[in-house]
C-alpha cells in the first residue's frame, strides 16, 4: 500500500528567544489513516517562499521503523529572515525528484506540501498539496487534500491505481478492456461526457480530463466535500477542449437527467467500502445506464474486507457484466499491493 506524508500539525513560525523556527508535526500513514510506515527513511523538508515556490532552507529528516510521528523544526533563523515572508513547507523523500504514477514509477511514499503559513505566526490551513505526474504529461496534478480524519477529503489508492490505468488505456498500452479502450482512444465528433460519483477530491476525475482531450468531466458527492473539490477544479489544468465542474449528488435522489447529453463514462473509485451504502451505489448506476444504455462503469477498489463481495453480486443482479484488470501498487518491504478494475456494461 501507498504511504502518505501528513500534517498532524501544521507549520507555522515559532519565536524562541531571539530567534524564530518553523516547527510542524508530521506522520506517514496511509490512505485510511490506519497504519504507519514501518521502514526507515531519508526525507528532506524545504521551506519556501510563497507563491514563487523559492526554496529558502533545507534541512535532512529521518523517519524510523515503528514511528508513529515526526516533529520538524527547522532553524534557527533570525527575525528578519521571516519578516514579511509567506511560506510554504514541502516534505518529501530525499532521493526523490518527483511523485511519478505509472506501473513502475509509483512511490512507495507520496510528498505532500503545505498551506501557505504567515511571518506573524499564523499556522498553515489544515490542507496538504501533492504534485502528481503522471507518466505521459509534464504538468503535475496539483491536489488538495485535507490532513485531518475525514476520509472523504483524502486521496485513496485506488484512485492512483485508476489513474495510472486510465493512461494506460489511453496511451493504447494497456489491451486489458476493449471497450474502454475504444471509447477513450476514439475521435469523437462531441466532448466525451463523464460522471464520477463519490469523487472525494476530484482527483481521477480531474486526471482523466487533464490526459484525455475533449472531454466533459462531472464530478459529484455529498456537500461536504464541495469546498475541497471547488479548489482542486480551480488547480486543474485540464486540456485545452476539455472541462472539469462539480456538483452535489445524493445518491439515494439523483435528479432523474444529471447531466444534458447522455453519459459515456461512469468513474467509481473506492466507494465499495462501506458495505451498507452498496445497494444504493448499485441503485444510483442502474438509474443512469437506463438513461445512458451506452455508458461504460470503470469501478476501482481496495479490497478491506469481506463484505465487499455483496457489491458483485448486487452488480450482477442488476445485469451488469464486468471485465476484469489489476494495477500494482508498491507496498513495504519490496512488496505490491493489488488494486483491481471492473470495467461494467449493461447486458442486453
Amino acid at each position: 500500500m501507498v504511504y502518505y506524508i501528513r500534517f498532524l500539525k501544521t507549520p507555522r513560525f515559532q519565536p524562541q528567544k531571539k530567534a524564530v523556527f518553523i516547527s510542524a508535526l508530521i506522520c506517514i500513514t496511509t490512505d485510511l489513516g490506519d497504519d504507519f510506515l514501518a521502514e526507515d527513511v531519508d526525507l528532506v523538508a524545504t521551506w519556501a517562499q510563497y507563491p514563487s515556490h523559492k526554496a529558502l532552507y533545507r534541512e535532512s529528516l529521518k523517519w524510523e521503523a515503528g514511528t508513529r510521528q515526526l516533529a520538524v523544526l527547522l532553524g534557527p533563523f533570525s527575525p528578519n529572515d521571516v519578516a514579511h515572508k509567506t511560506s510554504v513547507l514541502n516534505i518529501q523523500l530525499q532521493a526523490s525528484q518527483k511523485d511519478t504514477l505509472g506501473v513502475s514509477s509509483t512511490p512507495l511514499v507520496i510528498s505532500g506540501c503545505s498551506a501557505p503559513f504567515g511571518p506573524q505566526s499564523e499556522p498553515a490551513e489544515k490542507l496538504i498539496l501533492r504534485d502528481l505526474y503522471v507518466a505521459n504529461h509534464k504538468q503535475p496534478l496539483k491536489i488538495w487534500e485535507e490532513t485531518g480524519n475525514s476520509i472523504a477529503r483524502h486521496i485513496w489508492d485506488a484512485a492512483l491505481a485508476s489513474i495510472v490505468f486510465l493512461d494506460q488505456t489511453i496511451q493504447g498500452t494497456s489491451k486489458d478492456m476493449p471497450a474502454l479502450s475504444q471509447l477513450l482512444q476514439t475521435r469523437r465528433s462531441s466532448p466525451l461526457q463523464a460522471v464520477e460519483l463519490g469523487a472525494g477530491c476530484g482527483i481521477v476525475g480531474i486526471a482523466l480530463a487533464t490526459m484525455l482531450d475533449h472531454c466533459d468531466v462531472l464530478l459529484t458527492d455529498l456537500p461536504e466535500v464541495e469546498e475541497i473539490v471547488t479548489l482542486n477544479i480551480k488547480e486543474a489544468r485540464p486540456q485545452p477542449s476539455s472541462l472539469v465542474h462539480y456538483q452535489t449528488l445524493d445518491w439515494e435522489e439523483p435528479p432523474p437527467n444529471l447531466c444534458s447529453r447522455p453519459i459515456d463514462l461512469i468513474l467509481v473509485s473506492d466507494c465499495t467500502y462501506n458495505a451498507d451504502s452498496l445497494p444504493i451505489l448499485v441503485s444510483v448506476l442502474d438509474r443512469l445506464v437506463r438513461t445512458s444504455p451506452e455508458a461504460l462503469v470503470l469501478v476501482a477498489l481496495k479490497r478491506r474486507h469481506e463484505s465487499e463481495a455483496v457489491f458483485f453480486d448486487l452488480m450482477r443482479a442488476a445485469a451488469f457484466a464486468p471485465l476484469q484488470a489489476k494495477v500494482q501498487l508498491p507496498a513495504q518491504h519490496d512488496e505490491v499491493d493489488q488494486i483491481e478494475l471492473y470495467c461494467y456494461h449493461r447486458q442486453a
